[in-house]
């Protein structure tokens, strides 16, 4: 089910570099008020949290609907990285739990990018352990790489793949 709030672009035109051998296209981009979503060429979404967001459940229901258009229910890399003040209520953090098995996430990378992001992530991952692969990093760069590294060990089978919904049929 679509969602009505967005915008959608296409720029398959536009290329971006995360280290000097490898270059990726963005396939479509989704504006939401409060977070952009991109779709690469290797397969990856980033989502942006952007600034002075607050993330409720109606903003997570929205997430839902923009992750369901972008993946059509395969299983997907994430990236998912936040501008500063971001703030998720105890209502947001409590539907994702509740709603994480519905959700087309291969692995996760969260971005955090100064100390204390790191901590407060790595804080909450040791309360709420995700069901699937998930790992904090400290650059955009190194969650591209972990992210395909993880990819690479699901399709040579050294890595059980996410249990529901559909597996690509791609090897990057």
């Amino acid at each position: 089910m679509p969602c009505s709030d967005y915008s959608v672009m296409f720029v398959p035109e536009t290329t971006f570099s995360y280290s000097t051998f490898m270059h990726v296209t963005i396939v479509k981009t989704l504006h939401l008020p409060f977070a952009e979503l991109t779709l690469d060429s290797s397969g990856i979404i980033r989502v942006n949290y952007l600034n002075g967001s607050i993330i409720d459940v109606p903003e997570k229901k929205e997430l839902f609907n923009a992750y369901q258009e972008l993946t059509n229910d395969v299983k997907t890399l994430f990236i998912f990285k936040a501008q500063s003040h971001v703030n998720f209520t105890k209502e947001a953090k409590v539907y994702s739990i509740r709603v994480e098995p519905l959700q087309p996430f291969m692995a996760i990378a969260v971005v955090a990018d100064n100390l204390a992001y790191q901590l407060l992530a790595d804080f909450y991952f040791k309360f709420y352990k995700p069901k699937v692969a998930y790992k904090v990093v400290k650059s955009e760069e190194k969650a591209v790489e972990w992210l395909l590294e993880y990819r690479k060990a699901v399709n040579e089978g050294r890595v059980k793949p996410p249990k529901s919904l559909k597996l690509p049929f791609f090897s990057f």
